[in-house]
């Protein structure tokens, strides 16, 4: 449905924008009634959904694809007036950055789109739920056939625009822009997604409405005027669960899609939907399956770990979305209306003069959501390839959507702000004078920056980054006292195991030898009843920076076959693949070593290492300044921590960067002196207490029949792991 350039005359494009321009101002206007903090998120999740459904294409009749838009369901939740600027703003990213639409027909793919699609599907869910109690599966189910009408009106309206051109615009009695007539175009886009995409819409909203019914009943019943105005009730959600509404929801649409489709073949698998599946590479496609796979496996869970908390599920959603988007690479032809000038010739034999001029007349940066490089849009590159340069352009598009809609929704949110709170100053100017709108003009300021009145930041951040410090390293001890698999095993034996899988990691050059063991290390923090969230962002938080300082050069300076080269004036920026795969490889192996250390220390208390230590003779000094330092780095942070709390107790406004810059280095000066005159108290201490020069610790050590077991499973785990290293390379 994305019509490009060139199919539409500059005339009826244009002459669009006088419906497409008022609509959009009229929904700016009405969207400032429901924006707070949970629909400006909702509108930009929205947004970037409705980009990443279009960006799936499924097969349809006449041996063409087509695709959902998500329009009818931001409507019902968040509105109609909201889903106009979600979905205009990610067809707008798609005609700009990815060549989806022709920039001349943004206003007409935003008025079948982004204007006709919401507008109708919400009037027709109203209808249909009239009277349902908010979280009936009656709603779900209005909301699956509003879908539905909703996309094939707008496929209807779509149809409408290229079948008029032939009657409006000829020359030499040929079409000068569409060549399709209206007898041709209007049954094509109806037969197509009444039988096709429509279908999944209606999946796609229902399944929707339901998970949200389900899970996220609180977004519906605050935005309750949006979504069920006519609701006599709350109601109950589904006892079913919601898996089993998915499966057989999905495997109806599945059955329904396989039976038009063979129908519409001739009862020929090869000839489903009337296109021509032998001329798809499988051997190809599942290659590229493999690759999304394995895509897949290694980024949704680093999405779902790295990513906030509150940003982790969508986060890694959007990010399951992106890894399969290829998906919609395997079907073949393409959209009717939206083919190429040689697409065109070969079916009418014949290239309309306003096509060719006009298809041109823009290239978008990343067309095709392909990325202008040898190794992803070569013409001979494997699919994989591309497949790999679809789900980057997918990740791009899906921030830049949820970035753009936020950021308009945020900054109207902030104007609706401001004049409310321009009004209330005016008012209370002309009620208690001058000095009353001085004290508000402030105090609205700090209500939209978000920063209460104050506050003296970067004294809190330091407090705050000191007891976090402090609390990590307590949650770390007392973690280690709980009762897991590796908390049961004797210190030196896991020591032991964990010094082998640690000389295994650093003499295999295999990173799939290096997964195998990071999968081993995160099984056994799960079995040793280890966060995994606060596991995996401790090690890899720093990591990529720290690791990435040291083989970023080794990208571009080791020889071998380069994957792309660009030159930017006098610089050619060319990685080579033998130093992309050397940096991923030390990358994953730093990864590896880190949480082997960062597990054994929250799995053993820090009395139990030293005492290890020194029971595998590592030398007294050595275990003894390591001991101290680390009993010193707590308690000067928490010295520290009673300096700059002491501080901000007796401050009651800002100081000046000068001031803050003396107190700093004052607060340097006495710590320094404190810690000469604590090393002095705490050796006098430790003789008072008998200390002859050996740490003692309370805990026996006692070698069992599973400590030994363990210790022989490293060293087969280590041998079999360099061995494999050796052979996989």
């Amino acid at each position: 449905m994305h019509i490009p350039d060139g199919y539409l005359s500059p005339i009826v494009s244009m002459g669009l924008g006088a419906v497409t321009v008022p609509a959009w101002a009229i929904a700016t206007q009405k969207v400032k009634t429901v924006l707070n903090d949970r629909t400006i998120p909702l509108l930009a999740i929205f947004s970037a959904l409705s980009f990443t459904i279009m960006m799936f294409n499924i097969p349809v009749p006449g041996g063409t694809t087509a695709h959902g838009v998500g329009a009818t369901l931001a409507a019902i939740v968040v509105g109609p007036w909201a889903a106009i600027i979600a979905v205009s703003v990610a067809l707008i990213i798609q005609a700009l950055f990815f060549g989806d639409g022709g920039i001349l027909a943004i206003f007409a793919n935003c008025l079948t789109m982004g204007v006709i699609m919401p507008l109708v599907g919400y009037a027709a869910y109203r209808l249909l739920s009239t009277g349902a109690p908010l979280l009936s599966p009656r709603r779900a189910w209005a909301a699956g056939i509003a879908a539905y009408i909703a996309i094939t009106a707008s496929a209807l309206a779509a149809g409408i625009l290229l079948g008029i051109q032939p009657l409006l615009f000829t020359e030499n009695g040929h079409p000068m822009y569409s060549p399709y007539p209206l007898a041709a175009s209007i049954p094509a886009m109806l037969i197509a997604h009444m039988l096709g995409a429509s279908i999944v819409e209606a999946l796609i909203t229902g399944l929707g409405v339901a998970y949200m019914q389900k899970r996220h009943p609180e977004y519906l019943t605050a935005l309750k005027g949006v979504f069920a105005p006519d609701a006599i009730s709350e109601g109950t959600a589904a006892r079913r669960p919601l898996w089993l509404i998915a499966a057989v929801s999905i495997g109806a649409v599945v059955a329904v899609l396989a039976i038009v489709g063979l129908l519409l073949g001739g009862g020929d698998p090869a000839h489903l939907f009337g296109a021509d599946w032998a001329a798809v590479d499988w051997a190809s496609v599942v290659t590229m399956l493999l690759f999304v796979a394995v895509i897949g496996v290694v980024l949704v869970p680093l999405a779902y770990f790295v990513l906030p908390r509150r940003y982790r599920r969508v986060g890694a959603a959007f990010t399951a979305l992106a890894v399969i988007a290829p998906l919609g690479l395997i079907a073949p032809g393409f959209a009717y209306g939206e083919g190429s000038t040689v697409d065109v010739k070969a079916a009418f034999g014949y290239v309309p003069q306003g096509l060719r001029d006009l298809s041109g007349v823009f290239s978008a940066p990343l067309s095709g959501y392909d990325i202008p490089l040898p190794f992803f849009a070569h013409a001979n590159n494997a699919l994989w390839r591309a497949a790999i340069g679809y789900e980057i352009t997918g990740v791009i598009g899906i921030l830049l959507c949820g970035g753009a809609v936020y950021a308009i929704a945020t900054l109207l949110g902030r104007r609706l702000t401001t004049g409310e709170d321009a009004t209330s100053a005016a008012g209370a100017g002309a009620e208690g004078g001058a000095a009353t709108a001085t004290i508000a003009a402030p105090a609205a300021k700090a209500r939209l920056s978000g920063k209460p009145e104050g506050r003296i930041g970067w004294l809190e951040s330091t407090l705050s980054g000191i007891s976090g410090s402090i609390e990590r390293a307590v949650f770390t001890e007392e973690h280690s006292r709980k009762d897991g698999w590796l908390q049961r095993l004797d210190p030196r034996a896991k020591i032991g195991a964990f010094l082998l899988v640690l000389l295994a990691a650093s003499f295999t050059g295999s990173l799939a030898v290096l997964l195998a063991l990071y999968a081993l290390v995160v099984a056994a923090a799960v079995a040793s009843l280890v966060p995994l969230d606060f596991f995996v962002r401790r090690v890899w938080m720093g990591i990529p920076f720290f690791a990435g300082i040291i083989v970023i050069p080794a990208i571009f300076l080791v020889p071998g076959e380069r994957l792309f080269e660009l030159t930017l004036g006098p610089i050619t920026i060319a990685p080579s693949i033998p130093g992309l795969t050397g940096a991923v490889i030390f990358v994953t192996r730093v990864g590896v070593s880190v949480s082997i250390a960062v597990l054994l220390v929250m799995t053993t208390p820090w009395a139990s290492i030293l005492k290890a230590l020194r029971t595998l003779r590592v030398p007294q000094v050595f275990v003894l300044v390591l001991s101290m330092s680390y009993r010193y780095i707590f308690l000067f942070l928490h010295t520290t921590n009673g300096l700059f709390l002491a501080r901000k107790s007796r401050m009651v406004g800002r100081t000046s960067s000068g001031e803050q810059r003396r107190w700093i280095s004052g607060t340097m000066g006495t710590l320094l002196s404190r810690a000469f005159k604590m090393s002095n108290d705490v050796y006098s201490a430790m003789l008072a207490r008998g200390f002859a020069g050996e740490l003692r610790a309370y805990a026996g050590f006692r070698m069992r029949p599973a400590d030994w077991a363990v210790l022989g499973g490293a060293m087969v785990v280590s041998v079999t792991a360099v061995a494999a290293g050796r052979l996989l390379t």
